[in-house]
């Protein structure tokens, strides 16, 4: 879906280079808050790309406000492949984040207590296509692109990475366990995770999604 890359990263262009984010060149998604497995590919929603976020880490993450559509999983659910979608599966592929990450984390505990954050993704990705999306649309919209409806901010899931979500950090010899476990559950409140902090500095989203937008200026 190379026309729909180019679109996206248009869409985004304050932002500045896609590049500058390891979850999108690796997964091509990107962060989603909430980051709960409640979304399909087509689902249509409204919401935003945070400035802030990005400004801090380098990383994109998708606000979703409300969704508006969402789209019917199959009988089966994600256990089997959904009605047109093409799909690839991952099994522990890990890539280390951007070092906004271990910035932010060492500017709250006043020390260079974290090397670096790495993402360990398990699951599978989904992805639908032009012709299946504007179907999708015009059953939830009337149209593939209703020109009487004024709602802004509005995109459609067109790709989504479903799965486990493990963050792992990577600490200097010098933090403790009690500051190790106080950094992880600081970074899981960053990251908009409540619990799933684990022993040794690991953060995991056990059911978790990622999102590629196609937003309504695209459609």
């Amino acid at each position: 879906m190379r026309r729909l890359f180019c679109m996206f990263v248009f869409a985004c262009a304050w932002t500045g280079s896609a590049s500058a984010d390891a979850i999108f060149d690796n997964l091509n998604v990107v962060r989603m808050s909430p980051p709960l497995a409640y979304y399909t590919p087509g689902t249509i929603a409204r919401g935003y790309l945070d400035k802030r976020t990005y400004q801090r880490t380098g990383e994109k993450l998708l606000k979703v406000n409300v969704v508006r559509c969402k789209a019917a999983f199959d009988a089966d659910g994600f256990s089997q492949v959904l009605d047109g979608a093409a799909f690839t599966s991952h099994n522990q592929k890990t890539f280390g984040l951007s070092a906004g990450w271990a910035n932010i984390l060492n500017a709250a505990f006043n020390g260079q207590y974290v090397h670096g954050v790495s993402l360990t993704f398990t699951g599978t990705i989904y992805e639908y296509d032009e012709a299946k999306l504007d179907q999708l649309r015009v059953k939830c919209l009337g149209a593939k692109n209703p020109k009487g409806d004024k709602n802004r901010y509005q995109f459609q899931i067109v790709r989504l990475a479903v799965g486990r979500f493990e963050y792992k950090l990577d600490y200097a010899a010098n933090a403790s366990a009690s500051l190790k476990a106080n950094i992880a559950r600081r970074f899981a409140g960053e990251l908009g995770v409540s619990g799933g902090v684990e022993t040794g500095g690991m953060v995991t989203i056990p059911d978790g999604a990622m999102a590629f937008p196609l937003w309504r200026e695209d459609w």
